[in-house]
């Protein structure tokens, strides 16, 4: 059963989607709701585990060259019980190099981080092997983004805003510019490596609470966080639980774009996957996008991915029909978003927070 919200709690789900890194104060002149309904409906939340405002590292900065989206179908004799039993699943599933990994009986995307392309060769593709061997799958398929040519669009807010037709006016429109992490952001000191991990693993504890867990004095964990937001060492994000709210699908999808595609190609290619559902993101470089959106009904979905794409194929933007992944969000049996393993692995931080 979703959660029943009032109309003032949708405006604040809506608003710590689209400003996850405000204070409440700030906020509440952002979305015109007073500061003490915000601090009862985060209270809400927590309890209901329905968002969670993450702190999610810089690709560049941490070390990882690219992103690779992981799409496999499992045959029908390898639902996530039997798959379970096997030992790769683990290490599928936990490996730390894996930030995100959503499964189903039948199907699972995963979104894997990589120093390079031969460090995924080397270090996943083993782990994908064991699974063909074993006869559960049908197929898999991979898609690599370097991080240097990517534009990442988080979308949460324009999903909460589609979910619950708010009408919202104040939405970004086009994904910000991807640039390289500065050299200097890169070349990180034990402190930092360590502070950058204690931000990552509890994106919700204050600086003293970090310091007692990080052996950091206070004064420089504040400045240290300070120091990784400015620079976009780290960047403020809402994941939220689209089940509790009522959302049915989840698509996950991926789309070659005809050689040569300028950038503002790119942007009406983007835009036309916004209308199919409610975006929650996409991950756009030269050629291709993967992102995920939200829908209610198969059917609509269908209807409308097959109109954008036919007006993308007139456009010549287009040339084959997307790649995609349908999770009906009930039978959902594996959901996990976590950075912090993969920023200790990538960064080589020894001890633990």
């Amino acid at each position: 059963m979703p959660l029943k919200l009032t109309s003032k709690e949708k405006l604040v789900l809506y608003g710590l989607a689209r400003y996850p890194g405000l204070s409440d104060i700030d906020l509440a002149s952002k979305i015109g709701v007073d500061r003490s309904t915000i601090f009862k409906s985060k209270r809400k939340f927590r309890e209901w585990e329905m968002v969670q405002l993450l702190n999610v590292p810089s690709g560049l900065g941490v070390g990882a060259e690219m992103m690779t989206a992981v799409f496999a179908r499992y045959r029908p004799n390898a639902p996530v019980e039997v798959r379970g039993k096997k030992l790769g699943f683990r290490e599928w599933v936990d490996h730390p190099h894996s930030v995100f990994h959503a499964a189903t009986d039948t199907d699972s995307v995963s979104v894997v981080y990589s120093r390079s392309y031969t460090d995924f060769k080397r270090v996943y593709e083993p782990v994908m092997d064991d699974y063909k061997d074993a006869g559960f799958v049908e197929e898999i398929r991979c898609y690599h983004y370097p991080f240097s040519l990517t534009r990442i669009s988080w979308d949460s807010a324009l999903a909460v805003n589609n979910t619950f037709q708010l009408g919202r006016t104040d939405l970004q429109n086009e994904p910000p510019v991807e640039e390289e992490t500065p050299e200097d952001t890169v070349k990180l000191t034990e402190k930092d490596r360590l502070a950058l991990l204690a931000f990552v693993k509890y994106p919700a504890l204050s600086d003293l609470e970090l310091s007692r867990r990080t052996g950091i004095s206070r004064p420089t964990i504040s400045g240290k966080r300070n120091k990784f937001f400015q620079s976009r060492l780290l960047s403020r994000q809402a994941n939220v639980n689209w089940k509790k709210i009522g959302c049915e699908l989840m698509i996950f999808y991926h789309i070659n774009v005809r050689p040569k595609a300028t950038s503002e190609d790119m942007m009406t290619i983007y835009s036309s996957f916004r209308k199919i559902g409610a975006a929650v993101y996409s991950y756009i470089q030269p050629g291709e996008i993967f992102g995920s959106f939200l829908s209610q009904c198969y059917v609509e979905m269908k209807e409308r991915m097959d109109l954008e794409v036919k007006n993308l194929s007139e456009a010549g933007l287009v040339e084959e029909r997307p790649s995609y992944v349908i999770m009906p969000l009930r039978e959902l049996k594996v959901r996990k978003t976590d950075y912090a393993p993969m920023v200790k692995s990538m960064l080589e931080v020894e001890s633990d927070v």
